[in-house]
């Protein structure tokens, strides 16, 4: 048994008895542990497996524990011939030994291991939901996406994650992950970065999350736009409009080679009830969407549309028509929810345009250009309170010194102070320079894999050919070659990307 547990934990992590390794060594090390745990005959008929995952630490011996954890989860199964065996239910043994590992594995030992763990969070995922628990999967998934790094990366973990926050409503509990910039897929293997090792704490993560390392299952197209649909919906459920708009702008503007899919469609309707909320008007619409796919939602979105343009115009009453209505169409499309918040909205909206014409109004006034949803200036009066409390509207109100104890609503500045000012434009600096850092590394890795791609190895091909032919007859210089042809595929390139 002794000798057993010195052989797993002959590769601790690197902060544990490795951090003066280096990158080879320490990579040798973890391959020939590897090789040592995917043996047949791993465990001694002598050894307890619960006894020997209860005396590892998941945190330095992350590999070794992940092993034997799905060997005894595999052990179990096929004793109990159940996928999902008592013992990998929330609070039972099993559960405790995965949520464990999951929230304290070392990331750089498991970028060996993409397969098992992949498969453990799977389990885990199911094991919550057959018991109708899906926020304690919620949670432990979260924590183990954090400590892992996937950043930039789409994996199908994130597409599972966003649908189990979205059956529990856990939404302020996925918003750490569908925060992160996601822009591509898990690269091909023969495509991948290899300048360095898995273990290298300097290897991009594109090293170790790749179509064959395990980490990911198989992806589509449809599920990259589910998963910014559904991001978009816990974006909704926290009222985080703008963030919703943009996630669901990349739904409708994705490229489509021959029609709209359901996928699409659905989220321009989304779309453009968010865009009511979020600024009480439409926006304009991506211009990367083609003239002929705006046709077609324009035709399938008519009862939105037209509840938009009533909203925009301020009818009230035709605001009200148009969403009786259509109470059918919300229904079965599962809209019913922000319909009714558009219907609320308006008269935040209302009052909001009023300071652009007015500088001070009292509460019978603000009454009189509101809707009818609001009764009389004592409910105006509590409505305006809540915008001002919210940040949405930017007044004051006084009491008359008058008898008549009459509200005045003072509007203020359209500017923001000076010192506001200033921490807004700072927050958009910081954003807009990690958006930027992130483009740039998309850049980076999109060039590297243009660059050693089958298309642009012919092309290097036959622009040799050329400047060869061109050489001989005297016709074309090399640097004409060269340079005029590159930029005429750069430019088919982009065009045919959308």
């Amino acid at each position: 048994m002794s000798d057993f547990l010195a052989q797993l934990s002959a590769a601790p992590s690197r902060g544990h008895g490795a951090a003066n390794t280096t990158d080879s060594d320490y990579d040798r090390q973890l391959r020939d542990l590897l090789a040592y745990l995917k043996q047949p005959s791993l465990v001694p008929s002598t050894a307890d497996l619960n006894e020997v995952l209860e005396a590892l630490n998941p945190a330095i011996h992350s590999l070794s524990f992940l092993f034997l954890l799905r060997l005894q989860i595999h052990h179990t199964q096929k004793r109990t011939n159940r996928d999902i065996p008592d013992d990998l239910l929330p609070g039972y043994n099993l559960w405790k030994h995965a949520v464990r590992f999951l929230r304290s594995f070392d990331p750089i030992q498991i970028r060996y291991a993409g397969h098992e763990w992949r498969q453990l969070v799977e389990l885990i995922a199911s094991a919550a939901q057959f018991v109708s628990k899906p926020i304690l999967a919620v949670k432990v998934i979260r924590d183990a996406l954090e400590r892992f790094d996937t950043s930039g990366i789409f994996t199908s973990i994130h597409q599972m994650f966003v649908k189990l926050a979205l059956h529990s409503s856990s939404y302020a509990d996925a918003l750490p992950i569908v925060d992160k910039f996601l822009y591509q897929f898990p690269p091909d293997t023969e495509h991948g970065c290899t300048e360095r090792l898995l273990c290298s704490v300097q290897a991009s993560n594109e090293v170790f999350i790749t179509d064959s390392s395990g980490f990911s299952g198989d992806l589509t197209y449809r599920d990259h736009l589910q998963f910014y649909l559904y991001s978009a919906m816990i974006y909704m459920a926290a009222k985080q409009w703008d963030r919703a708009s943009h996630c669901l702008n990349i739904v409708v503007s994705s490229p489509t080679a021959t029609s709209v899919s359901k996928i699409m469609v659905e989220a321009y309707k989304k779309w453009t009830l968010v865009n009511l909320l979020g600024h009480g008007k439409l926006h304009p619409t991506p211009s990367l969407i083609a003239p002929q796919v705006m046709r077609v939602y324009q035709s399938l979105a008519r009862p939105y549309i037209s509840l938009a343009e009533a909203f925009e115009k301020g009818d009230m009453r035709k605001l009200a028509a148009e969403i009786n209505i259509g109470r059918a169409i919300w229904r079965a499309d599962n809209n019913s929810g922000l319909v009714s918040q558009v219907f609320e909205a308006y008269d935040k909206f209302v009052i909001i345009k009023l300071g652009i014409t007015f500088s001070a109004l009292t509460m019978p006034d603000v009454l009189q250009r509101a809707s009818l949803c609001l009764k009389g200036s004592h409910d105006v009066e509590e409505f305006v309170v809540s915008l001002v409390m919210s940040n949405a509207l930017r007044a004051s109100l006084s009491h008359s010194s008058s008898s008549e104890n009459t509200t005045m609503l003072r509007f203020g500045p359209t500017t923001r102070t000076r010192g506001l000012r200033e921490e807004y434009v700072r927050a958009r600096l910081i954003q807009t320079k990690h958006a930027l850092n992130t483009i740039a590394r998309g850049v980076i890795q999109t060039d590297r894999a243009l660059g050693i791609s089958n298309e642009n190895l012919q092309f290097i091909v036959k622009n040799q050919t050329w400047n060869g032919n061109s050489e001989k007859s005297g016709a074309v210089g090399s640097c004409e070659a060269d340079g005029g042809d590159v930029g005429d595929i750069d430019e088919d390139l982009m065009g045919n990307a959308y």
